[in-house]
């Protein structure tokens, strides 16, 4: 009876640590799958709100459409760093920027019928122009997650894309009138000086967000001068004539994400 009860003793811790590490798997995965929600839940939410200011006339198509451009990605980039370190954990980040894709998807080839969302995100009003820049948009953030999740050449890829590139149309439009560019008459000065400034503030910004909550090694003026020369080339490529070959939700974070895997 004794040597029985020591066995059941001895195997108690081992079972109750077995049970204790089932738990915290399952917990983990729970963490991960209510971020995703929860992200999930606010990009919508941020579209949507877009979405009705434009259909009111509160603010013009446009530009409804570059603060979407805008504000999404970023916000998004935030959520990883709330994921744990499982290695479903970017698999599941994937799904926010896919499902986005998904809905554009529908819309822009005409499965699923949304006013609202296409005077928001189109430049002109056609449906099929959601099937372009926004989808490409969403494909990138899908793809970098998956491949460069918590990395520095997937943040500053996508900071670039999303603070950069749409900041640049914004202050483009608003400012850029009496300062072409001479080498591409539809970019100005205003607008590429907005390009490099919010592609550089949102990935230091971002960067020392990932390194404060310990996913990256500390930065120093090294890493700094990697992110202003990366920003600085892109820059320079958004500002070519090559949009009516390349969309810039393309040709932008390619570039980024080339000269990022050589220099982190």
């Amino acid at each position: 009876g004794n040597a029985m009860a020591a066995q059941a003793f001895t195997f108690a811790p081992e079972s109750l640590e077995g049970t204790v590490a089932t738990f915290a798997a399952g917990a983990v995965q729970k963490q991960d799958v209510a971020v995703t929600l929860g992200a999930l839940a606010g990009s919508l939410a941020v579209v949507k709100g877009f979405d009705a200011l434009a259909e009111r006339g509160l603010i013009e198509q446009n530009l409804s459409r570059k603060l979407i451009h805008t504000t999404c990605g970023p916000l998004f980039i935030l959520s990883w760093l709330f994921f744990t370190n499982s290695d479903l954990a970017r698999y599941l980040s994937a799904v926010i920027p896919f499902v986005n894709g998904l809905r554009l998807f529908l819309i822009g080839s005409g499965t699923v019928a949304n006013a609202a969302a296409v005077k928001a995100v189109s430049r002109k009003g056609g449906r099929e122009e959601l099937l372009k820049g926004p989808f490409y948009y969403t494909i990138v953030l899908t793809l970098s997650t998956v491949v460069f999740w918590r990395n520095p050449t997937g943040i500053v890829a996508l900071s670039i894309m999303c603070g950069g590139d749409g900041l640049a149309d914004i202050i483009g439009r608003r400012f850029g009138g009496n300062n072409s560019l001479f080498y591409n008459r539809s970019k100005s000065v205003a607008g590429s000086t907005a390009m490099f400034l919010g592609s550089f503030l949102l990935s230091e910004f971002l960067l020392m967000a990932f390194t404060g909550f310990g996913f990256l090694d500390s930065m120093n003026a090294e890493t700094t001068a990697r992110v202003l020369f990366i920003c600085g080339v892109t820059t320079v490529v958004e500002s070519l004539p090559i949009n009516k070959y390349i969309d810039d939700n393309i040709s932008v974070p390619l570039v980024a994400l080339a000269l990022g895997s050589n220099l982190f």
